[in-house]
């Protein structure tokens, strides 16, 4: 969580320019969702995707040169990140209806794309363990089969079935995807209530054992696959979820929720000019009153031991005005006493199954080298032994890459390498791509 009211977001450094289009629910969310070779034969693949707000991305996983975040106006998606439309693509319907071939526009080029690795989408329902209504949805490649499975776990704030471009590219390899609305996602970001990470691991668990017992799919080799809050999420129900062949942790976090919420926000503090003696004092008074909430203490108690310092601007610009009663809801308060001090280092070192957890090196929400520490000696003592940690060189939270003077792109070798360490396990269906 951040210190204000954000989330560990795969686009977080994105936010201020990613834009919703118009009536999106009226124009069909996942129509566009797929693949298109282009005529240079790039592959972009992706299509909606909610993290807060919804919007449109669309990228190349493989070569990496192609990328934008959309705004969609009717059969046009236009950037909005990269800015001011820079990129455009036009969407050209079959005779079923359906979006079959696109125009890809960036910088004065026109690249005209055909769609493959055609797949098919069906909602879905499934309960969780307390008997929670879990909605969502199943992409189903047309190939192969009975298909290898993954469902598709949260990082925080509200999100729903819309995962984007990992959905689709997990669909080039002929892997079925359960993709599933958070427990209590609403668009409304003043109701939204982020739910226990208890609850979000038993929804996680309740979605594998539910697809793998579908006709279509291979029940041997269902795995999980998290970003960012998914890392605490993912471990404990692989653990909970017999069927649990493997995960998959992108910027995954595996320290308390405390210790990596400290890391954020000295980050923000940084960046908004706390410096020096500051920063320290704002960041203990932080630990002093996220140790209070994990000791169960009322949010008065937190009151006390911040009134001295209600006067100071390091006090001001980390908390806002006045004590923390009147800025942290009673809800807030009570999220904290049960989720601050969840970690998941320990359900890794009892997990069984093969592992690839990513690290982004310059990741500003998850504690790089602690984590990396931790994840490393939960490895050494888990009772398999194909474990795999990747740093990605460079890469922020959102594993996008800044450009020199151009957009970023996303990081090298993440999914090149997703997508080979899934093929050398037989996660994958390699007749879906003529492998």
């Amino acid at each position: 969580m951040k210190h204000r009211s954000g989330s560990h977001s795969l686009f977080a450094t994105l936010a201020l320019v990613v834009a919703t289009g118009p009536a999106a629910a009226s124009q069909g969310l996942e129509s566009l969702d797929g693949s298109y070779e282009l005529e240079t034969g790039e592959v972009v693949t992706g299509g909606y995707m909610v993290e807060g707000e919804g919007f449109w991305v669309f990228a190349d996983p493989w070569g990496l040169d192609r990328f934008g975040i959309f705004e969609r106006d009717g059969e046009e998606l236009r950037s909005t990140f990269p800015p001011d439309g820079a990129v455009r693509v036009d969407f050209e319907r079959a005779p079923d209806g359906s979006y079959d071939r696109l125009i890809w526009r960036e910088g004065g080029l026109e690249l005209r794309g055909r769609r493959v690795y055609p797949h098919d989408s069906r909602p879905v329902q499934f309960s969780s363990a307390d008997g929670t209504p879990i909605h969502g949805r199943l992409l189903i490649p047309r190939c192969g089969g009975p298909h290898p499975g993954i469902v598709m776990v949260h990082g925080s704030g509200p999100a729903n079935r819309y995962g984007g471009v990992f959905h689709t590219f997990l669909l080039q390899r002929g892997v079925a995807v359960l993709a599933y609305d958070k427990r209590g996602y609403t668009s409304d970001s003043e109701a939204w209530r982020e739910p226990d990470l208890a609850d979000m691991s038993a929804d996680a668990a309740a979605g594998v054992e539910y697809l793998a017992r579908l006709p279509e799919i291979a029940g041997d080799r269902v795995g999980l696959w998290g970003s960012s809050q998914g890392g605490w999420t993912v471990p404990p129900a692989a653990l909970a979820a017999p069927h649990t062949a493997y995960m998959i942790l992108r910027a995954g976090a595996a320290l308390t929720e405390a210790e990596t919420s400290l890391h954020e926000v000295r980050q923000e503090l940084r960046a908004e000019g706390v410096r020096g003696l500051d920063l320290d004092y704002a960041m203990s008074l932080r630990r002093e009153v996220y140790e209070l909430a994990m000791e169960g203490a009322p949010i008065v108690a937190a009151d006390a031991v911040s009134e001295p310092y209600l006067d100071e601007v390091w006090y001001r610009t980390a908390f806002g005005e006045g004590t923390i009663s009147t800025i942290w809801s009673d809800h807030w308060w009570g999220w904290a006493q049960r989720n601050l001090a969840v970690e998941s280092a320990s359900s890794v070192a009892e997990f069984d199954g093969p592992v690839l957890w990513f690290l982004g090196e310059r990741d500003e929400a998850v504690p790089y080298v602690a984590t990396r520490a931790a994840l490393e000696r939960a490895f050494a003592r888990a009772p398999g032994d194909d474990h795999e940690l990747v740093v990605v060189e460079d890469a922020p939270h959102s594993f996008m890459i800044p450009g020199d003077g151009e957009p970023p792109r996303y990081a090298e070798g993440v999914f090149a390498g997703m997508a080979d360490w899934l093929e050398a396990r037989g996660f994958t269906d390699p007749s879906c791509w003529g492998g």
